[in-house]
C-alpha cells in the first residue's frame, strides 16, 4: 500500500487496511470461493446497496474448493481471473466441499491428519499471498456452526487453518461461528435475522444458509469492511504532504521529471582577499610562511538566508504579575528565607487540618507592601483567632440597611 499520507504538522492517524485511493474513486470487490461464497455475495450486494462507490463482482464457483485441484485449481486460476482487471478488496469463503482427503504426489492424507493440515494450510496460504501481493485487502470468512457432528468437527478444523494463515499473511479472519448457534452454543436452524425476528437461517442440508441467513452472514463482513472503508475515507481526505513527485506517486498519476536545480554559487571574492599575505609582522621582525607552508584562507561570508523576517507575538504580561514573579524569583545566597505560617483547624472526629501559608503559596503576601505582622493579617484573624472582619460596603457580607 502507499506510504501513509499525513498533513504537515498533524498527529498520525490510524492507517486504513484498504487502499484509500481506488481507481476512479470506486472500489471493486471480488467475492471468491465455493457455493457458500455465492450466497455470501448475494448478502453483501444487498447489505451495501446504498453505497454507490462499491461494486461487488461474483467470482465464486460451485462444487469447487481447495482440497481437490483436479476439478478446479483455485491457485492456478486466480491469476487468470485477475488478468486485465483491478480489485481493491476480496471476500473469500471456502469449506462446503473441502472436508475430504488431499492427494500430494503418491501420498493421500485424510482430513484431520497432520499431513492434511499441512497440505491444506499451504494452499490457503498461497491463495492469500497471491491476493496480498496485488495489494488487495482480503477478508477470509470463517464457517458457521454445522448440524452434523462430523461436519462440525471438520468446520472447526478448517477455521483453525483459516484463522492462522490469515493472521500470518496479512488477511483479516471474520468469525461467524457464534452468530448461528442457540443459547447453549449448539447448531440451530432458526435465529434472529437482521430485523431481530426469529426466522429460519439454515438450509435443509444443515450446511448452507437461507437468504436471511446469508444476509446475516454478510453482516459480520460488513462491520469490519465499513470500519476500514471509513478509515480509508479519512486518510484520503487528509491534505497531501511532500513534493509533486511524492503526491503523484500516492495519487497514481505521472509527473514530468524536474531538472535538479543548481545551487547558487558564491560570488568570487577578489584575489587579494582569497589568501592572507605570505609575510606578517611579528615582535621579532618580519616572518614568512608558517612551518606547514600553507596559506591562511580568508573566510568567505556564507550566502544570506532566503527566509523573510519572522515576527514573534508574545503574550502581554501585566506589571502586577511581573512584580509578583520578581518577588518569588531566584534568591541570592544571602537572601532571607521566605517566612511561612502554619494554620491549624480542629475538625469533627478528633482530626486536625494543617495548612502552610507563605509568599510562595499566597501571592497576596508577596505583593503586599508593607508586610503586616502575623497577628494583624486577615487570614490569621479569621482562621486562627476566629474574629469577624469588618464588613466592606458593597461586599457580600455587608448587611447594612440602605433603605429609606
Amino acid at each position: 500500500m502507499p506510504s501513509p499520507v499525513q498533513a504537515q504538522g498533524a498527529t498520525p492517524v490510524q492507517r486504513s487496511y484498504i487502499n484509500p485511493f481506488p481507481g476512479g474513486d470506486r472500489y471493486r470487490i471480488a467475492v471468491l470461493g465455493d457455493s457458500l461464497a455465492d450466497g455470501l455475495w448475494a448478502g453483501l450486494y444487498r447489505a451495501f446497496e446504498d453505497d454507490a462507490t462499491l461494486e461487488f463482482i461474483n467470482r465464486s464457483k460451485a462444487s469447487s474448493g481447495l482440497s481437490r485441484t483436479d476439478n478446479y485449481d483455485w491457485n492456478a486460476e486466480l491469476d487468470k481471473l485477475f488478468k486485465g482487471e483491478t480489485y481493491e478488496i476480496a471476500v473469500v469463503m471456502f469449506g462446503a466441499n473441502d472436508a475430504q482427503g488431499i492427494r500430494k504426489g503418491k501420498e493421500s492424507f485424510k482430513v484431520g491428519t497432520e499431513g492434511w493440515r499441512e497440505a491444506y494450510g499451504k494452499r490457503v496460504e498461497d491463495f492469500i499471498k497471491k491476493l496480498r501481493a496485488k495489494n488487495i485487502a482480503t477478508y477470509w470468512v470463517g464457517l458457521p456452526v454445522m448440524r452434523s457432528p462430523a461436519q462440525n468437527t471438520d468446520a472447526e478444523l478448517m477455521n483453525e487453518v483459516f484463522r492462522e494463515k490469515a493472521f500470518i499473511n496479512g488477511a483479516k479472519f471474520v468469525d461467524t461461528w457464534s452468530g448461528f448457534t442457540d443459547e447453549s452454543g449448539r447448531y440451530s436452524a432458526y435465529g434472529p435475522d437482521m430485523s431481530g425476528q426469529v426466522k429460519r437461517l439454515r438450509a435443509d442440508d444443515g450446511l448452507h444458509l437461507t437468504m436471511r441467513g446469508y444476509l446475516k452472514l454478510a453482516h459480520f463482513v460488513e462491520k469490519d469492511m465499513r470500519k476500514d472503508l471509513n478509515l480509508a475515507k479519512v486518510e484520503r481526505n487528509i491534505p497531501l504532504a511532500g513534493n509533486e513527485e511524492e503526491q503523484a506517486k500516492v495519487m497514481g498519476r505521472e509527473v514530468a521529471p524536474v531538472a535538479p536545480s543548481t545551487p547558487p554559487q558564491a560570488e568570487e571574492a577578489p584575489e587579494a582577499t582569497k589568501r592572507a599575505p605570505k609575510t606578517t609582522e611579528t615582535g621579532s621582525g618580519q616572518s614568512t610562511e608558517g612551518e606547514s607552508e600553507q596559506a591562511v584562507e580568508v573566510a568567505i561570508a556564507p550566502p544570506q538566508s532566503q527566509v523573510g523576517e519572522v515576527n514573534i507575538i508574545r503574550p502581554v504580561i501585566s506589571p502586577s504579575t511581573i512584580e509578583a514573579a520578581r518577588s518569588l524569583g531566584a534568591q541570592g545566597p544571602n537572601a532571607p528565607i521566605l517566612e511561612s505560617e502554619i494554620v491549624k483547624s480542629e475538625l469533627p472526629g478528633g482530626l486536625t487540618a494543617v495548612a502552610t501559608i507563605s509568599a510562595v503559596t499566597d501571592l497576596s503576601l508577596a505583593s503586599s507592601r508593607p508586610r503586616l505582622p502575623l497577628t494583624q493579617r486577615p487570614y490569621y484573624k479569621v482562621l486562627v483567632k476566629g474574629e469577624q472582619l469588618k464588613p466592606k460596603a458593597g461586599r457580600a457580607d455587608d448587611f447594612a440597611w440602605t433603605g429609606g
